[in-house]
């Protein structure tokens, strides 16, 4: 079945819920989007957003967000996910650090370290704490995959930007990325 057949039978549920009473609301396309993002349907996960935000006037939660940068992930499209993070950020909402872990060590593993860095530069500027983005990101997200360069790359993004990290946390990074194997 094509994504449009796909999207005109969720258009169809819509309209079908308007004939009944039922007016789809933000909670009606959250939870057809995160079902449509399990499945890895990710464009008419896509295409349902749009109708949402163009036809409906509905922003999308936190929860939608971050089941797209998951379902991009999961497809391999680490570039659409960082899309996604950068437009999360934009309005206001914070990524789960376990969707950027993965997204940026896609992104590393893809020879992506550019964008790889980029993300992580704007969870920085998210409100995390240091620590929790040291722990989540770079201790057991690219030093647990064995990437060293990602590893030593990510914690000097840090300290320029003049990150404080408790001292088991330093002592931590400084020892180096953990034995991957």
């Amino acid at each position: 079945m094509s994504n449009m057949v796909e999207f005109e039978i969720i258009v169809e549920l819509l309209e079908k819920m308007v004939e009944h009473g039922v007016t789809p609301n933000a909670k009606s396309y959250e939870n057809l989007i995160l079902g449509i993002c399990e499945i890895g349907n990710l464009r008419v996960a896509e295409k349902v957003l749009d109708h949402m935000q163009q036809n409906e006037g509905i922003s999308p939660s936190e929860l939608v967000f971050n089941a797209l940068i998951r379902c991009c992930c999961k497809l391999e499209k680490h570039n659409e996910a960082a899309k996604v993070v950068d437009d999360m950020i934009c309005v206001g909402h914070l990524p789960q650090l376990e969707s950027c872990k993965i997204l940026i060590c896609g992104l590393y593993k893809e020879g992506e370290k550019d964008r790889g860095v980029s993300v992580f530069q704007s969870l920085l500027q998210c409100g995390y704490y240091d620590d929790e983005l040291a722990w989540k990101i770079i201790i057991d997200g690219v030093g647990k995959q064995g990437l060293v360069e990602a590893f030593y790359e990510l914690f000097n993004v840090m300290e320029k930007n003049g990150c404080k990290f408790s001292s088991q946390t330093y002592s931590l990074l400084i020892e180096g990325p953990p034995d991957s194997t």
